[in-house]
C-alpha cells in the first residue's frame, strides 16, 4: 500500500465531507434561485449558471478524486470500461473548467457593467443565453483538446496539458485585467453615480470581486504546479508528489463552495431568503424577495 490506512481514511474523509458541502450548498442556491422569481436578474444570469456548475463540480469532480484515491489506497478496486473511464475524467475536467470559465464572463461582464453603465442596461436576455453557452461549449472544448491525446494520441498529451494550462492562465489574465479596469474606474472616476441602480451594481461588482480573488488564490497553486510538475515530479518522492497533486486539486475544487458562502455574507436579502428556505417555512414567505441590499 503506498499510504497508510489512517492516511487514507484521512484523504478520503477530506475528499468526500468537501464534495457533499459542494453539492449541498450549490443545490440549496440553485432552489433559493428557482423559488425567488426577483433573484433571477439580468446581472445574476451568470451567477446561476456559475452556480449550477459548481454543484456539479462537488458530484462528478469529487467522485472522479475519490475513486482515484480508492484505487491508489488498494482499498477496493474500482475499475471501469476504458469508454466510461474516459467519459468520467472528461466531466472531472470540464466542469471545474467551466467554472474557470464562467468566472471569467462575470469578470467581463461586470467590466462592462462598470465602464459602459448605460449600454449594459440595453443588453438582452438573449445575449446572457448565449453567453452562458458559449462557456459551456468553449470549456467542453478545451477539455476535449486535453483529453483525446489521453485516448488515441498519447505522444501529444503533454502539449495538450500545456495547451489546457495556457487556457487557465488566460482565463485568470481575463479576470485580473478585469477587476483591475474596474478599480482604475471607482478610483478615477470623474463622475460618480449614487442613485440607487448605480449603487446597487457597484455592491455587486465588489461582491463578485471577492468571490474572484477567493477563486483566483484557489486556481493560481494549482496553474503553477500544472507548468512545474515534470520540476515537482523530479525533485518529490513519488508519495510526496501525490500528496501535493492531490491537496491542490482538492484547493481548486473547493472553490465552488466559495460562490454560496460568499453571496449569503455580503447579499443580506439572499441571506434571508437562504435562512427562510432552511427553516422550511412556506413558499410565499420566500418569493420575491428584493434586491436593495445589491
Amino acid at each position: 500500500m503506498l499510504f497508510s490506512s489512517s492516511e487514507c481514511i484521512t484523504w478520503l474523509a477530506v475528499t468526500l465531507t468537501v464534495g457533499v458541502a459542494i453539492v449541498t450548498v450549490n443545490l440549496l442556491s440553485v432552489i433559493l434561485f428557482i423559488k425567488n422569481r426577483s433573484l433571477r436578474t439580468r446581472p445574476m444570469y451568470l451567477v446561476i449558471s456559475l452556480t449550477i456548475v459548481d454543484m456539479f463540480v462537488g458530484g462528478f469532480s469529487h467522485f472522479d478524486l475519490f475513486r482515484l484515491f480508492v484505487n491508489i489506497c488498494d482499498i477496493v478496486k474500482m475499475n471501469l470500461s476504458q469508454e466510461l473511464d474516459a467519459i468520467i475524467h472528461f466531466l472531472f475536467i470540464w466542469f471545474p473548467l467551466t467554472s474557470l470559465t464562467n468566472i471569467a464572463a462575470i469578470s467581463l461582464d461586470r467590466m462592462h457593467a462598470t465602464i459602459r453603465p448605460f449600454g449594459h442596461r440595453l443588453i438582452k436576455k438573449w445575449i446572457y443565453g448565449v453567453t452562458i453557452a458559449a462557456v459551456w461549449v468553449l470549456a467542453a472544448m478545451m477539455t476535449a483538446a486535453r483529453s483525446i491525446p489521453l485516448l488515441r494520441y498519447r505522444k501529444w498529451h503533454k502539449y495538450a496539458f500545456y495547451v489546457w494550462s495556457s487556457y487557465c492562465c488566460l482565463c485568470l489574465f481575463v479576470i485580473c485585467v478585469s477587476y483591475s479596469s474596474i478599480a482604475v474606474k471607482f478610483l478615477c472616476g470623474a463622475h460618480p453615480q449614487h442613485h440607487g441602480a448605480a449603487n446597487r451594481q457597484r455592491k455587486l461588482t465588489v461582491t463578485l470581486f471577492i468571490m474572484t480573488i477567493i477563486s483566483l488564490l484557489m486556481w493560481v497553486p494549482y496553474t503553477v504546479f500544472v507548468f512545474l510538475s515534470s520540476i515537482f515530479f523530479q525533485s518529490l518522492s513519488f508519495q510526496e508528489y501525490v500528496r501535493l497533486t492531490f491537496s491542490l486539486n482538492i484547493l481548486y475544487l473547493m472553490n465552488s463552495l466559495v460562490n454560496p458562502i460568499v453571496y449569503t455574507i455580503r447579499i443580506p436579502k439572499f441571506r434571508k431568503a437562504f435562512l427562510l428556505l432552511f427553516k422550511c417555512q412556506r413558499r410565499q414567505n420566500a418569493q420575491d424577495i428584493p434586491l436593495h441590499a445589491l
